[in-house]
């Protein structure tokens, strides 16, 4: 996102004593950076080595290359431009407005797939008999649309970005110097990036809510006739092995996408509500703890795979087959196979 404007005060470059600062913000960056890196590398080094991997992980796929580009672009970048060389900018203006660009792009996508899985999954428990006969096949398009909406949406950023000589020293930076263009240029960028995600998915989640209480509804309803008019010599020779609701795999999955969006929310919102009293310069803490403080929302991309890896033990070699095989039957990519 990088919404920093050279460290908070758009209208000059460099605070006193900002050393120790810089050296917070390269050491915090460079850590976050190796940590999603990794995490997210091997995220997607399991599931390329998986055979028929389902919708879900299909996501989760995408989701840690976004992640992962993240960790490269955004937070290496941040921490090595912002950190290490202080600000200071030698790439010239193309360069410096395809990275700011850039690191917008890998927000946006990582954001869009977290949409894309919440309506995947209302789609799955809204229209469970779509899966099963192979009609429901949104999930490409979903991701498809999610890369081309993160590629197509930061374009007007570059108007707002440049290399911009101080003095002697060039920075990358954003050149809107009122007071009215910057409030509306960091209203307009945590919009796309925070409040726009966190609405869509939570409209998605209370569609959930609402389609599994009328399900339950229903079957509260259709059990309490079976009981009046059933025979009292008749018993149920069997039980169905799905007697609930929903399937466990399919709630399984619900609640690791819950989750995923949930710490989604967690790690964004300190940012935001940090970016918003420094664009109001409403200053409750020291102006260099803002400056550290507003570069904590990757960890969201570090959270995202070690969520997945909790919930997918047995994609390890020592996990056992059982999980594997219930997730795989009601969440495969094949549409033979698949109910959600």
């Amino acid at each position: 996102m990088e919404i920093n404007s050279s460290d908070v005060n758009q209208s000059v470059f460099v605070q006193p004593d900002f050393s120790v600062t810089y050296v917070a913000i390269s050491v915090v960056c460079l850590l976050m950076a190796a940590v999603i890196i990794f995490l997210n590398g091997l995220v997607i080094f399991i599931l390329a080595r998986q055979k028929g991997n389902n919708r879900l992980h299909f996501f989760i796929f995408h989701l840690a290359i976004a992640d992962l580009c993240v960790g490269l672009v955004s937070v290496l970048g941040d921490g090595v431009f912002n950190g290490i060389l202080r600000g200071e900018w030698f790439l010239g203006d193309v360069m410096c407005r395809t990275w700011r660009y850039s690191t917008f792009v890998v927000l946006i996508v990582s954001n869009n797939l977290l949409i894309g899985m919440s309506v995947d999954r209302y789609l799955a428990v809204r229209y469970p008999l779509r899966a099963i006969t192979g009609e429901y096949r949104p999930y490409k398009a979903i991701i498809i649309g999610s890369w081309v909406m993160a590629l197509l949406v930061p374009v007007w950023t570059f108007p707002y970005t440049g290399a911009v000589l101080y003095e002697t020293t060039y920075y990358c930076d954003i050149t809107i110097t009122t007071d009215l263009g910057w409030k509306l240029y960091v209203g307009f960028t945590l919009l796309l990036v925070f409040f726009v995600p966190f609405l869509a998915v939570s409209v998605c989640y209370i569609g959930i809510t609402l389609v599994v209480w009328k399900h339950w509804r229903e079957s509260k309803n259709l059990t309490e006739m079976n009981i009046i008019s059933e025979d009292s010599t008749f018993k149920p020779c069997h039980k169905t092995k799905n007697n609930g609701l929903l399937p466990k795999a399919r709630i399984k999955t619900i609640k690791m996408t819950l989750i995923i969006c949930f710490a989604f929310f967690i790690c964004w919102l300190p940012a935001t509500v940090f970016h918003i009293l420094d664009v109001y310069q409403i200053n409750l803490l020291d102006v260099r703890y803002y400056i550290v403080l507003q570069r904590l929302y990757p960890l969201n991309s570090a959270c995202n795979p070690v969520i997945f890896l909790l919930f997918s033990r047995n994609l390890f070699p020592c996990g056992l087959s059982k999980s594997s095989e219930t997730m795989r039957g009601y969440e495969s990519v094949d549409p033979t196979n698949t109910t959600t």
